[in-house]
């Protein structure tokens, strides 16, 4: 098959960690394609990667363009959350979407939309806050998150109930960064692993720094859980990530429609191909399960 991957940081320069972690997890994806006999296609800023053939984009709209022009049988995106369904209808228009509808990319971009379409699956997640609390209730603590964003961008922790028009509160719970990786598809759903998310507290604000994948916990029965859910109600499709805060319960606190940076490990420790499953999650038959072998541990500073 000739596959089509969009990465969309690393086709326009965007510069900063985001186009290294972008051209990282395009290497990863491109790279297992080929190992299994795909012909790989993919638009790039200029830097060619060792395996696939690149398709250079002098100009950001040349991505678009890229997207609705280049023949493929099949295209994954990955893109900015807010880009994301745009994007996808235009790939949508002229190939086979390996990965989740427009429309649920919509739905998980909307961070506010997202958790209550959650909240009332009964997933658990971090409360939105509406409005400030009273002093009875005690001392409390919010993240203050852009409604529309990707990551840990412009995310700070705060006492107060304070947001622009552009971001929401929500309620801040201690306990461990988490994310799961998964597969969804015709074969129903596939866990990959989970992953430690090493974050920096700075001050108010917080910072992804890099993923141990795998991370091994015996609450890793509800964090399934909670993931397969969560996929349900948003109607996930193909390779997505969940992250979540793992205190009393797993809450759920971000969920990414689309290839996570934990794919960089992940490609590392599955013995399995995450092209070939990805593949099978469209047009053929999953397995029930995948085989890791030891662990990956990386950082964003790793990647320059």
């Amino acid at each position: 098959m000739r596959i089509l991957i969009a990465e969309y940081a690393s086709a326009i320069g965007m510069g900063g960690t985001c186009e290294l972690e972008g051209r990282a997890m395009l290497a990863a994806i491109v790279g297992s394609f080929e190992r299994c006999g795909h012909e790989v296609v993919y638009p790039t800023s200029g830097l060619m990667l060792k395996a696939g053939r690149g398709y250079v984009v002098d100009r950001p709209g040349e991505f678009e363009e890229i997207l609705e022009a280049v023949k493929a049988d099949a295209g994954l995106l990955i893109a900015p959350d807010e880009l994301q369904p745009r994007f996808l209808e235009i790939l949508e228009h002229n190939t086979v979407n390996l990965g989740s509808s427009p429309d649920t990319a919509r739905v998980c971009a909307d961070k506010l939309l997202c958790t209550s379409v959650l909240s009332h699956a009964g997933v658990p997640v971090a409360e939105i806050v509406a409005s400030p609390e009273t002093c009875e209730k005690g001392c409390h603590r919010y993240v203050v998150k852009p409604r529309m964003g990707c990551g840990s961008e412009g995310v700070r922790i705060t006492s107060f109930v304070e947001a622009g028009s552009t971001e929401i509160v929500t309620r801040y719970y201690e306990g461990l960064h988490l994310s799961a990786s998964f597969i969804v598809g015709k074969g129903g759903f596939l866990p990959l692993t989970i992953n430690r998310q090493l974050i920096k507290f700075e001050g108010s604000s917080i910072s992804y720094q890099g993923s141990q994948v795998p991370y091994n916990t015996p609450r890793a029965g509800e964090i399934w859980d909670a993931a397969r859910k969560a996929a349900s109600a948003l109607g996930l499709r193909g390779y997505a990530g969940i992250d979540f805060v793992l205190g009393d319960m797993p809450r759920a606190v971000d969920v990414n429609a689309r290839p996570t940076t934990s794919i960089i490990g992940i490609t590392h420790v599955m013995s399995e191909e995450i092209g070939e499953l990805i593949l099978a999650a469209r047009f053929g038959e999953m397995p029930k399960m995948v085989h890791v072998d030891g662990d990956c541990i990386f950082r964003k500073t790793d990647l320059i």
